[in-house]
């Protein structure tokens, strides 16, 4: 015969489960937003460090921002509607995650 207690238990153990595999999903989500952003400090960082006798790095530069930004906006899109909805709305609550903006390059 099963106990309250044992079925309690269950719900528990299957419930912790499921967070943790959203938990982990979100991370996920959360870490590609992460490094579009790292990439695109990177390409700034760059530019502070640019080399006056170099004419193609400036154009060069800015087709890597478009393009980091880019990879930026589409991670955070990918990350606010994740987050907008159950049940990553509710880790996000958790975990205290908010909703990103979008890098503009104008």
């Amino acid at each position: 015969m099963i106990s309250l207690f044992g079925i309690i238990s269950a719900v528990v153990a299957v419930v912790s489960i499921i967070a943790m595999v959203l938990h982990f999903r979100l991370m996920q989500k959360r870490g590609a937003v992460d490094e579009a952003l790292a990439s695109i400090n990177d390409i700034l960082y760059a530019i502070t460090e640019y080399d006056d006798d170099n004419e193609e790095a400036p154009a060069a530069t800015s087709e890597e921002i478009e393009e980091a930004a880019r990879a930026y906006n589409d991670a955070v899109k990918i990350y606010n509607e994740y987050i907008s909805r159950f049940p990553g709305k509710i880790i996000a609550l958790v975990v205290g995650f908010k909703k990103e903006e979008v890098f503009c390059l104008r």
